[in-house]
């Protein structure tokens, strides 16, 4: 067998899941949210699955660098069972009515689950087959790679290097969200108000309680709107869910309005106090409008512009809605407490 090629399957399948395993680890409450965003069954939501799954993957590419035959190849069938099951989840992920917001890397890996995710974990179950392909080896990954000669090293560097310049130059995303570019800084950054970008409101709708639809410059024609998007199976979003009735009194006449893909009803039967003070949005239109995920936040002007945002990520809400109060506050807009 020549190995640098069967070499490189087992060994890309570890480094993610070294690099999964460590990033859950650091983060168990995104993994147990993205087990809930998911939809998982309860049971295993609220079973210690979440917080064993990172320690799972890290043992799991440990064994598939050390074991020898004739272990390497059940441990290779696990891992590839392993990445089919993440793909049926997120295959199933896909058939909501609303957007979910995945941490397959834990916070590395936080982002929208889309058409594109599941292209990658159909990929990734093929290499998990070649990886069960190369189990057959005589020897353990770890052993192949002390035998390996000088070329079969070099041939490896260069697979590396060549996906290492395919990924930079293709990965992610180009020049950001639509409105990345003239929204995303905010106003207290440390270039000031100046540098701070305006543009109109994008035309996006959102249904209140009854059902009715409100355009964004409708919902600011009584003054400016501070749009939090969350979701009440988001780990991430559980300090904004809990805040927004305080805020929406702390920054009155501000209004801070809670927005969600899911339903309202199921919003309020999860999380009562919420009542009052959400709106609906439709399939996710308007938080992939303005190129968001849960928790995020955007300041809606009552000029019809936008005037701060969007920000993403739980502490960086919760600093944007202070940021906003000092604004009120210095502008006498609220009184000191």
């Amino acid at each position: 067998m020549f190995t640098g090629p069967l070499l490189l399957p087992p060994l890309l399948l570890l480094v993610l899941l070294l690099v999964s395993g460590a990033a859950k680890a650091r983060h168990t409450d995104a993994t147990r949210s993205a087990f809930s965003q998911l939809e998982l069954p309860r049971v295993l939501t609220n079973s210690p699955a979440p917080r064993a799954l990172p320690w799972v993957e890290i043992l799991l590419a440990a064994a598939l660098l050390v074991a020898p035959p004739p272990f390497a190849l059940p441990v290779a069938v696990i891992a590839t069972l392993l990445f089919a099951g993440y793909l049926v989840v997120i295959a199933r992920a896909l058939t909501f009515d609303h957007p979910v917001t995945c941490s397959c890397f834990g916070e590395l890996g936080l982002g929208q689950v889309t058409r594109r995710t599941a292209v990658r974990n159909v990929l990734l179950v093929i290499v998990a087959l070649l990886g069960v392909w190369s189990a057959t080896a005589e020897a353990s990954v770890a052993s192949r790679l002390v035998d390996a000669s000088g070329v079969e090293w070099m041939w490896l560097g260069l697979v590396v290097l060549t996906g290492a310049v395919l990924g930079t130059t293709f990965g992610g995303p180009k020049g950001g969200s639509p409105t990345s570019s003239v929204v995303g800084a905010h106003p207290s950054d440390a270039e000031g108000e100046l540098d701070y970008l305006r543009q109109p409101l994008p035309f996006a709708t959102l249904a209140d309680a009854d059902g009715s639809l409100h355009n964004l410059t409708e919902l600011t024609r009584t003054g400016a709107v501070v749009l939090v998007f969350i979701s009440p199976g988001c780990g991430s979003c559980r300090a904004a869910i809990e805040s927004i009735p305080q805020w929406s009194t702390d920054l009155a006449p501000v209004r801070v309005i809670g927005v969600v893909a899911q339903t309202i009803e199921a919003t309020v039967a999860a999380v009562p106090e919420l009542e009052g003070h959400l709106m609906h949005d439709s399939k996710g239109v308007t938080i992939r409008i303005f190129g968001a995920r849960t928790p995020s936040a955007v300041l809606l002007g009552g000029d019809g512009m936008l005037a701060g945002g969007p920000v993403m990520g739980g502490h960086e809400v919760t600093a944007f809605v202070e940021d906003v109060r000092g604004e009120l506050l210095a502008a006498g807009v609220l009184a000191p407490a």
